[in-house]
């Protein structure tokens, strides 16, 4: 899928990336990000398939293969950097037909106490300012989460390398 086709989601795929642009780690199948720039939670990622898909049904057998270990691994890191209590993972694609699913980290203290479905409600809170977290906590933590996931999925994931196409 093209912009001229408008999915943010193939955009954000196409574009250039690495950590500037909120990119911890990425593949030929999938690309793993910050929310955005202004997060309510440190460390709150999307994994979105890099190809215009809409759901698991429908992922190529590679999509398939590769979709559970690199969630598990990158939540694994992500409890660990963000000394999360545990990673709430949600997947609606209401919002965009082009499959992602949000990693939350459920921390000891929440923005606004929100737990369970409500911290997903924090999105929206961030994209009208009313709820940030601190900007020098989400650089080093989007910067170790590149540095772990860069090394560790090198070590033998599944994943799928970029080609030079």
């Amino acid at each position: 899928m093209t912009s001229t086709n408008s999915c943010a989601l193939c955009d954000i795929a196409a574009a250039p990336g690495g950590l500037a642009a909120g990119i911890v780690f990425q593949d030929a199948t999938w690309l793993v990000r910050s929310i955005s720039s202004t997060p309510a939670v440190a460390g709150w990622l999307i994994l979105q398939a890099r190809r215009h898909v809409s759901e698991p049904a429908d992922f190529s057998p590679a999509e398939a293969a590769s979709f559970g270990p690199l969630l598990q691994r990158t939540e694994r890191v992500l409890r660990e950097v963000t000394g999360a209590l545990r990673i709430s993972t949600g997947s609606l694609n209401e919002g965009s037909p082009h499959f992602h699913c949000h990693l939350l980290p459920r921390l000891p203290e929440m923005p606004n106490n929100a737990v369970g479905w409500h911290a997903f409600e924090l999105s929206d809170l961030a994209r009208r300012g009313e709820v940030r977290a601190d900007p020098e906590v989400v650089r080093r933590v989007l910067a170790e989460l590149r540095d772990r996931l860069q090394s560790e999925l090198a070590e033998g994931a599944p994943v799928t390398p970029l080609s030079d196409d």
